[in-house]
């Protein structure tokens, strides 16, 4: 095992070893790390133990980073240790026994039914498509921003959620945990993309973007300017998403939508299928839908209270 290899150097190491990782998580792994050296100084990996795992988080917590940050900052750099652990530079996991940071879970936002449409009736036909690909199919923001032609089987009425390859017409994106998987297309989300489509300017596969947005991309990436952040979220103007919630009343984010759609099906489907519908990595994370009670259900235990 070395032990001359102080934490600065295996960064550019760690980069180059793991470039199956989406470029944005390197970013921010980078940038954890380079916190790591700030808290604990720039010592050789394998003095890196308990203690030193132990002082990085409190130090986070001394920067007033709410629990869930400091729980996320923890698992890139226990992740990362790991990976020296495997590469021989040092030996075991130092955060082995160390308590993680308790983070309070929320309750899950769903919208109702009445929401929902108000939302539609005050949305353009953009939006529409994209507030219903979220609600109905359950997508994710950027899974319905980096949505195409290619993706919608009008036919046999599903949408597959997959990754994209740099081409002319396309630019690189990575589904979320690099999984394939299909999802319902609805009635009314299958009529708005088929009218969106006949309309679409030749060259243009993207269903949920408009003109003037695909091709002042296009022209982004002529220039060599495509960023990371804009193949994840193509449209980063949130304008039209709170008009609508402020013109309906309604307090929310968009990935509530999502949250209202895996909710409905854990209504009527087992774990594991709504898992794959979801795409969810773990089963935990689909299993919290599930302790979500619903309004129905605590208006029927009322109805059964002695009191």
């Amino acid at each position: 095992m070395s032990s001359t290899r102080k934490l600065s150097e295996l960064i550019g190491e760690y980069t180059d070893k793991n470039r199956n990782l989406k470029p944005m998580t390197l970013t921010r792994r980078k940038y954890i790390w380079g916190l790591l050296i700030k808290a604990i100084g720039d010592i050789y990996i394998s003095d890196f133990g308990y203690c030193q795992a132990e002082d990085f988080q409190q130090w986070l917590y001394g920067r007033e980073l709410s629990p869930s940050s400091v729980k996320s900052y923890r698992k890139a750099i226990q992740s990362m240790m790991r990976w020296c652990w495997r590469r021989g530079y040092r030996a075991g996991d130092p955060f082995d026994g160390l308590s993680q940071p308790r983070v309070a879970q929320a309750e899950i936002r769903i919208y109702s039914e009445a929401e929902v449409q108000a939302m539609l009736a005050a949305a353009d036909r953009i939006w529409r498509a994209r507030i219903l690909a979220a609600v109905s199919a359950g997508l994710r923001k950027s899974e319905v921003q980096n949505l195409t032609v290619s993706d919608v089987n009008f036919e046999r009425n599903y949408i597959s959620v997959q990754s994209k390859k740099e081409t002319a017409h396309t630019w690189r994106w990575s589904a979320k945990n690099y999984q394939v998987r299909r999802v319902p297309l609805t009635g009314s989300l299958g009529s708005l993309l088929a009218e969106i489509f006949t309309e679409l300017p030749a060259g243009q596969p993207y269903l949920m973007l408009t003109e003037r947005r695909y091709f002042g991309i296009q022209r982004m990436r002529a220039k060599g300017l495509m960023e990371e952040r804009l193949r994840t979220t193509p449209d980063e103007n949130v304008r039209p998403w709170r008009n609508i919630l402020s013109a309906t009343n309604i307090v929310g984010t968009f990935h509530d939508l999502r949250r209202t759609a895996i909710t409905r099906w854990t209504w009527n489907m087992p774990a594991q299928n709504v898992k794959k519908l979801a795409g969810h990595a773990d089963i935990a994370t689909t299993m919290q839908y599930y302790a979500a009670v619903s309004s129905d259900v605590i208006l029927r235990a009322a109805n059964c209270s002695i009191a």
